[in-house]
Parts: C-alpha cells; sequence; structure tokens
C-alpha cells in the first residue's frame, strides 16, 4: 500500500508527460505560441503581463538539444502539465486514508485532468497555462501542509512559492491569494511568529522575477519583442498590469451588460462541461461539500472553492477573451479533478469490500467521456501551423513591410522572423498596433536598407510606412485597407498597390490557400477557425469587387469548415440582401447569431432585414438587444430609430435618431429620417 500511494503519482506524472510529449506540436502553433516562444527564446517581454517567469523557464527549455526551438518550448508545457497531474494524485492521497479507495480516487482526479480537453490543449502548446496550473497544484501541496499545521519552514515556502506564482499569469493572484492570506492570518492568530516575514518573502520573490523586464528592456537590444517597452518603473507597472489589454478590451472584459456576461458564460459552462463530463462535474460538487464538512480537510476545500469560484468568474467576466482559444477554465478545471477524486475515493469506501471494484468503475466513468473529446482534438496538431506561416513569406518582395491581423498570421510571422531569421530584409508588424509609433519605427529602421532610415515617425503610422516607398502586404481582416488601393491577392498576404494597377484576381490565391490547409492537422479547431477566417476574407474582397457569385462560394466554403463561422454567416447575409432576397438574408444572419448572440453587426443587420420585411416585432428585438450590446453604436441607434419610425412610435424614433446623428453626423440616412418624422409632424398639425 505504502508502495502504491508513492508510486501512482510518479507513474502517473511520466504518462502524462510522455503522452503530451508524443501530441505536442513539432514546432509553430497557432494562436499566441509563436510571440510567447519568440519572446522568451531572445528573452523579451511578452505581450501583457509579460509573464517573466514563464520567458525565464522557457529560456531554459530552449537550450535542451530536442528537436526545433519551437518543440522544445511546446515541451515545457508538457512537463509542466504532467507535474500537475502528479502534484493531483498526490494531494488527493494526503486527503484521504492508506486504502485502495484513496489510491483510485487519487487515480480518477489526476487523469480526469489529465485528458481533459481545455488542460490537454495547454498542455501540447506554447502557452502560460500550464506552467500556471504547476505553481497552483505546489502551492496547494504547501499549502494543505501549512493548514495541517506545518513548520515555520514549510509556511515560509508557502510565501516564497506565492511571489513566484504572481510573476507567472495574473489569474494565480485571483485564485491564491484570498487563501494564503486567510491562512497566514489564522496562524499569525496562534501565536506562530514566521507569517511576519511571509509578506517580505513574497514580495522579494515576486520582484526578483519582475525585475527581469525592465532590466533586460533597458539593453535596448530586443526592440523588436519589447512589447510596451517596459524599460522604466511606470512603462513595466502598466505592462504588470496589462492596462493597455484593459483599455482596449474594456467593452468586453467586467462587463456590465446581462447580455454579453449570459452569453460568455453559456459558452464558459459548455467547455467546461465538454472538458470534464457531466459526471465529473458532479463528482466535483460531491467533493467539494465532502472536503468543507470535514474539519481537517476544510481548509484545502476553501482554498478549492476559491479556485473553482474566482477562476469561473475570471473565465466568463474577468477576461473572457480567451474563451473562443480554449485558453480559460484550466484552474477551474485543476480543482474541480481534485474534488471528483476524493469524491470516488468516499463513494468506493462506503461499499467495504467492494471498494476496489466499485472505485474501478467509477475512474472509467470519468475518465473515458473527456478523453473521448479531447484527444482527437488535441492528436490533431501538426505541422500546418509552420506550412500557412512559411506560406506568408513565400511570394513577399524584398523589403517589404507585412501588415498583419490575426493572432495567429502575426506571432508565427514575428517568430519566423525573429528566431528562425527568415526573410532578415522584411518588417513584420501588427495592423491593431500600428498606432505604438516608436514600435514602428525600430522595426523599420531594423529591416531598412543603409542610409534608408526614419529618424522620427509623423502619425498616423500608414501615411508613414507608405511614404517609406517599400513593398506592403496587407493580411485581409476587420481592418480595411487604406483609400484608393487595391490588393493583388495572396493566400495569407496580399499587396497593396494603387487602385490603378490591376483587378481583383482571387482563383489562384483559393488553390494556394487549399492547398496549405490539406496538410495534416487540418482538422484541428484553430485550424478549422484559421481558413475559415481566411476564406471570409476573401469573400469581402470579392463581394467589394463586385464578384458576388464568388463571394458568396468563399462564404458558403467558410462555413463548410467550420459550421459556427459568425462572420461568414453574416457576410452571406449582407450577400442575400445585395441579391433582394431579404427572407434568406433574415435567416442566415439570425443562424449567426444563434453562435454568437451578441455580435453588434449581426443583430444591427438582421433588424434591417426584418425592418424591410415589415415584421416589426422581431426587428425591434434585434434592435433593442444591439443597443443593449452596444450603445455607443450610431448603427444599433439609427436602425432602433427606423424601426421605431416605421411602426409610428415618431417621438422614440426622433430620439434614437438624434443619439445616432450625435455620434455620426453625416450618416445621411438617419437625417433624411428625421426629416421625414418632422414632415409627418407638420402634417399631423396641419390635420388638426
Amino acid at each position: 500500500m505504502e508502495a502504491a500511494r508513492s508510486w501512482l503519482p510518479r507513474g502517473l506524472g511520466l504518462v502524462a508527460f510522455l503522452s503530451y510529449a508524443l501530441l505536442c506540436a513539432p514546432g509553430l502553433f497557432w494562436l499566441d505560441s509563436g510571440e510567447l516562444a519568440a519572446s522568451a527564446i531572445r528573452l523579451g517581454s511578452a505581450h501583457p503581463t509579460g509573464f517573466p517567469l514563464y520567458m525565464l523557464m522557457a529560456k531554459l527549455a530552449a537550450f535542451v538539444p530536442i528537436g526545433e526551438l519551437a518543440f522544445r518550448v511546446n515541451l515545457l508545457s508538457a512537463l509542466c502539465a504532467a507535474f500537475a497531474v502528479a502534484g493531483v494524485a498526490r494531494l488527493i492521497l494526503a486527503l484521504g486514508q492508506a486504502d485502495w479507495a484513496t489510491i483510485l480516487g487519487a487515480f480518477a482526479g489526476a487523469a480526469t485532468l489529465a485528458v481533459s480537453l481545455l488542460f490537454a490543449r495547454q498542455a501540447t502548446v506554447t502557452e502560460v497555462y500550464a506552467p500556471t496550473a504547476a505553481f497552483i497544484v505546489l502551492t496547494l501541496l504547501i499549502f494543505e501542509r501549512v493548514a495541517r499545521g506545518g513548520t515555520a519552514a514549510a509556511g515560509l515556502s508557502l510565501a516564497w512559492v506565492a511571489g513566484m506564482g504572481l510573476a507567472m499569469h495574473p489569474s494565480y493572484r485571483i485564485l491564491m491569494g484570498l487563501p494564503i492570506l486567510a491562512l497566514l492570518l489564522l496562524r499569525l492568530y496562534r501565536g506562530a511568529r514566521w507569517p511576519l516575514l511571509a509578506p517580505a518573502m513574497t514580495s522579494f520573490s515576486a520582484l526578483a522575477s519582475y525585475l527581469y523586464l525592465p532590466v533586460r528592456a533597458a539593453t535596448g537590444r530586443i526592440e523588436s519583442l519589447e512589447w510596451g517597452h517596459p524599460d522604466t518603473f511606470g512603462r513595466a507597472l502598466a505592462h504588470a498590469n496589462a492596462s493597455e489589454i484593459r483599455k482596449a478590451f474594456a467593452d468586453r472584459m467586467m462587463s456590465g451588460r446581462a447580455e454579453i456576461v449570459s452569453d460568455d458564460l453559456r459558452v464558459f459552462a459548455e467547455q467546461i462541461a465538454d472538458s470534464l463530463g457531466l459526471l465529473a462535474v458532479l463528482a466535483a460538487v460531491l467533493g467539494l461539500l465532502l472536503l468543507l464538512l470535514e474539519r481537517r480537510t476544510r481548509w484545502l476545500g476553501c482554498a478549492l472553492a476559491s479556485i473553482v469560484v474566482l477562476d469561473g468568474i475570471y473565465g466568463f467576466w474577468l477576461n473572457p477573451m480567451g474563451l473562443v482559444d480554449l485558453q480559460n477554465g484550466v484552474p477551474m478545471v485543476l480543482g474541480m479533478c481534485v474534488c471528483a477524486g476524493v469524491a470516488v475515493s468516499a463513494l468506493a469506501r462506503m461499499t467495504g469490500p467492494a471498494a476496489p471494484f466499485v472505485g474501478s468503475v467509477a475512474c472509467l466513468a470519468l475518465v473515458i467521456p473527456p478523453a473521448l473529446v479531447s484527444l482527437p482534438a488535441v492528436a490533431s496538431v501538426r505541422d500546418l501551423p509552420r506550412a500557412a506561416s512559411e506560406a506568408a513569406f513565400g511570394p513577399v518582395a524584398p523589403g517589404a513591410v507585412i501588415l498583419t491581423q490575426s493572432d495567429s498570421t502575426a506571432a508565427a510571422s514575428i517568430y519566423l522572423h525573429e528566431i528562425e531569421g527568415a526573410r532578415p530584409d522584411v518588417a513584420v508588424l501588427v495592423l491593431p498596433m500600428i498606432s505604438d509609433l516608436e514600435t514602428v519605427r525600430e522595426v523599420l529602421n531594423a529591416t531598412a536598407p543603409p542610409g534608408h532610415e526614419l529618424p522620427t515617425l509623423q502619425a498616423p503610422a500608414l501615411v508613414a510606412i507608405a511614404q517609406s516607398a517599400r513593398p506592403m502586404y496587407w493580411e485581409s481582416g476587420p481592418i480595411g485597407t487604406p483609400a484608393n488601393t487595391s490588393l493583388l491577392v495572396g493566400p495569407m498576404l496580399s499587396r497593396l498597390v494603387p487602385r490603378a494597377q490591376g483587378a481583383l484576381e482571387l482563383a489562384s490565391a483559393v488553390a494556394a490557400l487549399r492547398k496549405v490547409y490539406s496538410q495534416p492537422g487540418h482538422r484541428d479547431r484553430s485550424a478549422r477557425r484559421a481558413l475559415a477566417n481566411q476564406l471570409t476574407n476573401l469573400g469581402r474582397l470579392a463581394f467589394a469587387d463586385g464578384q458576388l457569385e464568388s463571394a458568396g462560394r468563399l462564404f458558403e466554403d467558410a462555413l463548410d469548415t467550420q459550421a459556427s463561422h459568425a462572420a461568414a454567416w453574416v457576410n452571406l447575409g449582407v450577400l442575400y440582401s445585395q441579391e433582394g432576397q431579404l427572407e434568406k438574408a433574415a435567416l442566415v444572419t439570425e443562424k449567426a447569431l444563434s453562435y454568437e448572440p451578441n455580435r453588434p453587426l449581426a443583430l444591427v443587420n438582421a433588424a434591417r432585414y426584418r425592418m424591410l420585411l415589415h415584421e416589426d416585432a422581431a426587428a425591434l428585438q434585434h434592435a433593442e438587444r444591439a443597443l443593449r450590446v452596444d450603445p455607443k453604436s450610431p448603427s444599433s441607434w439609427k436602425i432602433a430609430g427606423l424601426v421605431d419610425l416605421q411602426a409610428g412610435r415618431l417621438d422614440s424614433a426622433a430620439t434614437r435618431l438624434r443619439r445616432a446623428l450625435a455620434m455620426a453626423p453625416e450618416d445621411a440616412e438617419a437625417v433624411a429620417a428625421l426629416r421625414a418624422i418632422a414632415a409627418r409632424a407638420a402634417t399631423s398639425k396641419d390635420g388638426d
């Protein structure tokens, strides 16, 4: 029994690491992975909050001589995830008795965590979430020891590890801060003096890690990989607090609009349910109640409750942007798996001699459902992200400036350019970030021919880039191209040229795109979304060029790739409306809303289509929701006013149309509608 208790966590951790290593992306992955890997390998400053401890850990991982550099950093996630799996098993064993019921409960909890979709995805790619999970588990192991009356050494170790966790991911401070503070205050109240040293220990540990950001930035050697330039105390503090991110996503983060919060909650709950399965969720609730009811385990139960509840709030309210990338909810899944393992132990122990049989059945019931969901998704990762990224660089002219929009293209291009030295003559910029003129100038000068450096850069940056006379390549997306320009379309990037230099030709770009995405790995969730985005963007270009038939095929191809791609549904609705098929336009737009109920443009378009069909009730429903979702949108106010006007509610229509004109004074449709209201009012008075 003692040998089983000792070797079970080690065996589970080893199996988990080997499995994750086999399933790891062999190199580059989508989303932020390329940027994080590049920043770590060059010891740069990643996007807020900088993740300084992760940067240092990933840099060490890059020295391991296995595979390419990106794969080595992916292995760090596999190693940290395996540690978390082993730690969960050890934690459940520490909570139970020396019997087979506890061993089976530890296996059930750790194995369920290992195969859950959210956890397994983050265990196989370059991201900060698996290392953060490892620090949470390590904290819980020490926390449990201190709660049972551990020594001063254990308490100060807890304080030190907590400081390191603060330098990993901002969710750590939200999840673990309150339980650790409460435990330290209790130990201080009961006469221990070591808690007086704990704040200094935690602060020193966190500061030692965060000092990496300004110290490294002050060298001035990594400008292109320095997000936010944290070379002063103020900039480093703003970077660590993610102030720019919070400004950019103010409408989503900590939203006060019920429609947005409820939809994010629904998506988050579905992802948790898919990752664990219903039985594991029910077992987690039961296990948490058992931990809270027993005095010996109450403190750990409170800590786990804090993790589950606060990470839930973080996942759907504080920072819901990670929902689309399966990034939110890893700590919550971890905490629930510990509780589920405790419930399996208690259930098996209640059956007496049948405990081994009942516990084994419970293990299978918990582990198999999430494994069936996660393994096909995780196992589909191949070399496609690298192939797609390299295809973007292929047709680019010498000395070009590449303007990217999507996270995946931007991060992978930066990685290939900065780490592997691909196309050292080009400059890679991210369109949403080109307002940072200092960064734009540094990136341009780093790749400019001798004697062509820009001493200063005047806003707007796009004008200055165009004046540099370097070829410009544009990744199509929500940010449209500058006026009086056209695109010579490629599979990933299109060359920006004066409008008179050529007509839009899409066939070769679509063929090249399909060739890239026919490679192994095209079934991956992120790959499907990336392809659907590319097809939708090409469809937008075709639509703007008047090629309606081609645009329709591209939108439908995007939906064949990913049926839930709301942007493709919305654009297909616009296409149908142009052809006069208003009923079909309304139906496909409402299909987009079935996937993303709070998409502002979809709500406005659906309201307009229903209004034109004289279906006032449906039109008003969409318009009112559009106003609640985005009260700063002039389009929402205008369409709500037009709906009121058609229904004869003149006072409400006038008020809403004036709100629209206050935000968009040049809107001719709103002006005409107000004049119509005035004319009706005058006629009404004459009639009186």
